[in-house]
This record gives structure tokens, sequence and C-alpha cells, in this order.
């Protein structure tokens, strides 16, 4: 990572250069591996839809569970965050394996 916050984030195989504030990188980072997740999942579910297509599908999976959820406890957040970066390592991993 660059010092002046820039993250080169990868989604469905596109790079993007994203700028996040100062402090809020893992934020992004972990929003990345969440969103790539949803792809991932969606797309074994309908894998014949194009990469728009499950964009769209994944966010708004994940806007509506948003919605739905109750006001989580500290703890149920702290873990899905936890979840969020041990899903973007995995990621990482399995796509450095790729190359």
């Amino acid at each position: 990572m660059n010092n002046d916050g820039i993250r080169v984030l990868r989604i469905l195989g596109r790079e993007y250069s994203i700028k996040a504030p100062p402090g809020e990188e893992r934020v992004l980072q972990d929003a990345s591996a969440m969103l790539q997740a949803e792809i991932a999942a969606n797309k074994k579910k309908f894998p014949y839809v194009t990469a728009s297509e499950l964009v769209v599908l994944s966010a708004l999976n994940l806007c509506a569970r948003q919605l739905n959820a109750p006001a989580a406890p500290v703890e149920v957040a702290d873990a899905t965050q936890r979840i969020a970066v041990l899903n973007r390592r995995i990621r990482e991993q399995l796509d450095s394996r790729d190359d």
C-alpha cells in the first residue's frame, strides 16, 4: 500500500484503485473480501449470469441482510469482521496459486 491510502482491490479479475480515508484501509479490505465471498456464492448458485449481474445480485443480498439484521451486538460485529478478514486471506492465497 502507498502512503496516500490508495488500495488496489481485485474483484472478478479486475483491479480497482480506491483511496481509503486514513484508518479505514482495513474496513475497505474487509468490505472487498465480503463482496468477493458473496460473488463467489452467487456464482455457484447462478453459473450462467454475467459478471455485472453477479455484482448486482451480491450487492442486493448484502444490503438486504444489513437491512433485515437487528442491531448486532459488538461481539457479532467483531466476529463478522474477523470472518471477512479470514475470507480475504483465503481468497488471496487461492488467487496467488492461480498465477
